[in-house]
């Protein structure tokens, strides 16, 4: 993956989608922006049970790359409970290392790591947003399982066309906080022709470009629902990038059983490995 100047990459994301021909179906000119975002998550965020397979790469401001493939699960209960497992398998040095989210149906989200180095233990993540990175990558959990509608307000901006593309503009903030209700986080830029979130914009404290999120390669799942299969987070203030590219997508209640989100499967499937040196065998260290 070529480092691209942040230009570049502004220019790239912006040019590079790919026509789609697909009716719009919606009253574009006097919807508001949460009417918008209502459609985008009827259409493309409410498939319950999603197994995928994903390689992920990482490259730092000096060109320096790190691959990792794992496997993504996400199952969405009757409640509303969405329970998301991100399981990694290559490298060897990180195989069995998972991050474990639950998100109730009143948004809280609890996100867990677990380490097999360190033993059967989950180790709780505190942090909360969109800027909660997770595992060295530029992603959260947050962009990878979508936002709790109630909890933010969108502000519809005037639209653009971009390369013969229509694109609603819905700028997003949150609520229930006075201290940053009145602050931009996001920005979407939204196809008005399939109501697909393709670029995103983040935002930092002091309301400039932190991140830029992109969607590429789509593909339609059925007559409205969307996937794209690369995902690529652009890091500004760090000078790094995240690629996720999933290679298989199954849409099954057979691939993301209930017991793959828990800790008690982690733990027999990717069990605690004792590190050589602490072996009790003096044979098994010399070999």
């Amino acid at each position: 993956m070529k480092s691209l100047s942040r230009n570049q990459l502004l220019f790239f994301l912006l040019f590079s989608f790919l026509p789609i021909q697909e009716s719009v179906g919606f009253v574009s000119d006097e919807a508001t922006g949460t009417e918008i975002m209502e459609e985008v998550y009827k259409r493309h965020q409410q498939f319950p049970y999603i197994y995928e397979e994903q390689s992920m790469v990482m490259e730092d401001r000096n060109g320096d790359r790190d691959t990792r493939k794992a496997r993504r699960y996400s199952r969405v209960e009757e409640d509303g409970t969405v329970k998301f497992l991100l399981l990694f398998d290559y490298p060897q040095e990180v195989k069995g290392v998972a991050l474990l989210a639950n998100r109730s149906p009143d948004g809280k989200t609890n996100k867990y790591i677990y380490l097999p180095a360190y033993g059967e233990q989950l180790i709780e993540s505190a942090g909360e947003g969109s800027g909660d990175n997770f595992l060295g990558t530029d992603f959260s959990v947050e962009n990878l399982t979508g936002e709790i509608l109630s909890d933010h307000r969108y502000a519809r901006r005037d639209d653009r066309e971009v390369d013969e593309n229509k694109y609603f503009i819905l700028d997003v903030y949150k609520v229930n906080n006075p201290l940053t209700e009145d602050r931009i986080l996001r920005r979407h830029f939204i196809r008005q022709d399939n109501f697909y979130i393709t670029l995103t914009h983040h935002f930092d404290k002091h309301e400039r470009i932190s991140r830029i999120q992109s969607h590429h390669d789509l593909k339609a799942v059925n007559s409205n629902m969307w996937r794209a299969n690369m995902v690529l987070m652009e890091n500004i203030n760090d000078q790094h990038q995240s690629l996720i590219k999933t290679s298989r997508r199954i849409f099954s209640h057979d691939y993301v059983p209930a017991e793959v989100f828990t800790a008690k499967w982690l733990y027999e499937n990717y069990p605690h490995i004792k590190p050589a040196e602490d072996s009790d065998n003096p044979e098994e260290i010399a070999e």
